[in-house]
């Protein structure tokens, strides 16, 4: 696995997405776009889905 965000062909990578639930509860959808130099497949999206049970107070200052 390569530890870049330039990856050669073939070669793989990890992509790490947060999304931040505090204050929010039921169904999240949100996507990423990854974007490639490859001719055939210059732009891919993914999509996170994530069913949150209980809204929770950040702690964070708003």
């Amino acid at each position: 696995m390569a530890s870049s965000s330039h990856l050669k062909p073939n070669e793989k990578g990890r992509i790490t997405v947060k999304i931040d639930t505090a204050q929010k509860k039921g169904m999240l959808i949100k996507t990423v776009d990854i974007l490639s130099n490859d001719p055939h497949t210059p732009k891919a999206t993914l999509t996170l889905k994530a069913d949150v049970k209980e809204a929770v107070a950040s702690g964070l200052p708003h």
